[in-house]
């Protein structure tokens, strides 16, 4: 599954309509980047990390506000792309790999950022994940997750090897290990496509 997964995303150009896997992204890129933004904690002075990282859609704002960003992806390209558009900071680690295989200290970040990564995984390995993040947060650690839940972001474009879950899979995982803060669902996708399963959930590790 995970070549599989590799050759997916490979296919992809390494542009917005790539990353979003929708020919429509660039009409509402960036009032989504936004919007995920105004829902996020304060990350000043804070270790971030930043699994699925892409182009770096992202991780120039985590870039331009904490004390350090490491962004993670599987995709040599994306990881280029995104290197080059941090160029200007100097608080940035990039990193090609699979975020199953992350071999990371105990401890080591102050805020995790997901965004679209959980709905490519088996059932298993989003349960690992959880488990992982889990020990690499520091204590009272947070943990930011966005995730297509129930339909694609664009209900009449679906994309191969995903899973779009019942948020409840989320919710029960996440709670066993994490404290929920805030939750809601991306708003401009219920504008645009009339869908309120675009969720995201704020957890701090207990």
């Amino acid at each position: 599954m995970h070549n599989e997964r590799l050759y997916f995303w490979k296919q992809q150009n390494n542009d917005v309509t790539g990353m979003m896997c929708n020919p429509d992204a660039l009409e509402f890129e960036t009032f989504e980047r936004d919007e995920i933004v105004s829902y996020l904690p304060d990350i000043k002075g804070k270790q971030v990390l930043e699994p699925a990282a892409g182009i770096g859609r992202f991780t120039v704002y985590f870039a331009s506000v904490a004390e350090h960003v490491t962004a993670v992806d599987f995709v040599d390209k994306f990881i280029e792309k995104n290197k080059k558009a941090c160029s200007c900071f100097s608080n940035t680690t990039h990193h090609v790999g699979n975020v199953m295989e992350l071999n990371i200290e105990k401890a080591s970040f102050d805020f995790v950022f997901i965004n679209w990564l959980l709905m490519y995984l088996e059932d298993d390995e989003v349960r690992t994940l959880c488990s992982r993040i889990y020990q690499w947060l520091k204590p009272n650690g947070l943990l930011f997750l966005r995730e297509s839940c129930i339909s694609a972001s664009n209900p009449k474009r679906t994309h191969p090897h995903t899973y779009y879950r019942d948020p409840n899979f989320y919710i029960d995982l996440f709670i066993t290990k994490y404290r929920l803060l805030s939750h809601g669902n991306i708003r401009v996708y219920e504008q645009k496509y009339q869908n309120p399963y675009q969720l995201w959930w704020l957890y701090e590790k207990i």
